[in-house]
């Protein structure tokens, strides 16, 4: 579950924008919470802009291993749950035009060792994360939007998703599909009101993850609120 929200600063001309992101995952009997605040500051240059990011916050990574069923004799449970809490902050770079983007940022600095209450910001931890993305406009009620995501790790297999979307009906209807390691999603948004966007998607297991999983599914809800509010951006580059 994830849920976000985001504003530019009027008076500093738009050029600032500040946001925040709640984001809460379970797998097995382990749950990571996060909590982050954003901050991004916009230079024009020629026919694009470059956003400048920050974000700051703090993850909780806990474990209920109390609740396994264990073949062997049951080991003392005050040993085995655990709840931490770290701080964390992350960079980014951002360069869009209205045709395109491409992005380089490093999510996370710090990483909590396994087992410590400590944590460290080895730089063989970080993820260089890349992003771009383009739009072909054939008309305004049909375009094609490719997109990639690659992330590097030092001594880790390299994780990529490509995405590639068609808006129809002058950009009121999204249809996509994006495919990564072990899963391809399928994806459905409509922008019903201009504050108003509903989406849904849906990941297929692939790979080796058949078998152990039936899928997911995901909606997406986002409300626009501004009291002078005219046109909204159609979202290509979100």
């Amino acid at each position: 579950m994830a849920m976000s929200f985001d504003s530019p600063i009027n008076w500093l001309k738009g050029r600032v924008a500040l946001g925040g992101l709640a984001t809460s995952s379970t797998y097995g009997l382990n749950t990571n919470t996060n909590v982050y605040g954003y901050y991004n500051y916009r230079i024009p240059i020629g026919q694009g802009k470059l956003g400048l990011g920050l974000r700051g916050g703090v993850n909780n990574y806990s474990r209920q291993l109390t609740k396994a069923d264990f073949r062997d004799p049951r080991p003392d449970p005050v040993q085995l749950d655990e709840s931490r809490w770290f701080p964390n902050f992350g960079l980014g770079v951002f360069w869009f035009t209205a045709d395109y983007y491409v992005g380089l940022s490093i999510p996370d600095f710090f990483f909590p060792p396994s087992g410590s209450n400590a944590f460290d910001h080895d730089v063989a931890n970080y993820n260089y994360t890349f992003i771009g993305g383009y739009i072909f406009t054939a008309s305004d009620n049909f375009r094609i939007k490719p997109s990639a995501l690659v992330t590097y790790t030092q001594n880790s297999p390299l994780v990529y998703q490509a995405t590639l979307n068609f808006i129809l009906l002058n950009d009121m209807l999204w249809l996509g599909a994006s495919y990564k390691p072990n899963g391809i999603v399928g994806i459905v948004e409509f922008q019903f009101q201009k504050w108003l966007r509903l989406g849904y998607a849906y990941e297929f297991p692939t790979g080796d993850l058949v078998g152990f999983t039936s899928g997911s599914h995901e909606i997406l809800l986002r409300l626009v609120y501004n009291k002078k509010l005219k046109v909204v951006s159609p979202g290509y580059f979100w």
